[in-house]
């Protein structure tokens, strides 16, 4: 039975909008530089919905999205798999899992929904083994359902492809993954930690070695401002990139954005400082 009505909020979601959170470090989440992860990690894919009705149910959603994924695995009966019917019928699972998670307190439908994703993703893995976004999905996934053991030898394989053909975008996803569930898990936090050491290093030759492109300059600023704690440096390479990145080009935007959001939350740091003096001074004198 379902337990409320759907906001439309929480059920027009991105492709990854329920893994963002741990795409990135909370604090990643709320800034600029989330939303630029987000959406060069989502494109601009919105999930296919039943139609616009302001009235539909939980049930309305359910049975949408059980139909698309009727009709894919029909597909995939007489048909080999192909990246595209295995990206489509993981959303549509994704989206599934989301609304029985939400709504309705099926454990057995919920366990085979998420059981078959698993395989999905596995396929989309063995398809394209060297496209880090699929192992990052299926990653995440495991550590979703607290399969730990099974999460970080697929990390180990992840970190071994990114080691090799770097990527930062990806590199720094996981990190924020990892990051995200270092309370709960701290082992996975000490890797986090191994890994944003890795990219400092990384970042730091080609800098030394003037190999650094724009959108290099701006992932090392992600890295420099929300790992390292390095906001000042984070804002030089910002600066850079707007000295020598046409406008209209999306790393100048990004950089823009994120220079943006850094110097509002320095702003807001400063004032957040001076307001328990400010408040000391307006105290009326004791009687």
């Amino acid at each position: 039975m379902a337990k409320s009505k759907p906001r439309a909020r929480d059920l027009k979601k991105q492709r990854w909008a329920g893994i963002i959170a741990a795409i990135l470090a909370l604090a990643m989440v709320v800034s600029l530089v989330g939303v630029y992860l987000s959406q060069a990690l989502l494109g601009n894919q919105q999930p296919a919905l039943p139609g616009q009705q302001a009235e539909l149910q939980p049930e309305d959603y359910l049975a949408y999205y059980q139909q698309q994924i009727d009709s894919l695995e029909l597909y995939l009966e007489d048909n080999e798999p192909t990246e595209a019917v295995l990206l489509e019928l993981a959303d549509n699972y994704r989206y599934l899992v989301y609304i029985r998670q939400m709504f309705f307190d099926d454990q057995d439908a919920l366990d085979k929904a998420q059981d078959r994703l698993a395989t999905v993703y596995l396929s989309l893995v063995d398809l394209e083994p060297d496209n880090p976004q699929y192992r990052l999905e299926l990653i995440n996934f495991y550590l979703g359902i607290d399969q730990e053991d099974v999460a970080t030898e697929q990390i180990a394989i992840l970190l071994g492809q990114l080691h090799q053909k770097p990527d930062p975008l990806y590199h720094l996803s996981l990190v924020g993954m990892l990051n995200s569930i270092k309370e709960t898990k701290p082992d996975l936090g000490e890797l986090a930690a191994e890994e944003i050491n890795w990219l400092q290093v990384y970042f730091t030759e080609m800098q030394e070695a003037g190999s650094l492109s724009g959108q290099d300059r701006f992932y090392f600023a992600v890295l420099l401002g929300e790992y390292l704690e390095e906001r000042e440096a984070a804002e030089e390479l910002l600066s850079l990139i707007l000295e020598q990145e046409e406008e209209d080009s999306k790393v100048y935007q990004d950089a823009l954005g994120y220079r943006d959001f850094l110097q509002a939350a320095d702003n807001q740091a400063a004032e957040s400082a001076t307001q328990p003096e400010q408040d000391s001074e307006e105290q009326p004198a004791a009687q």
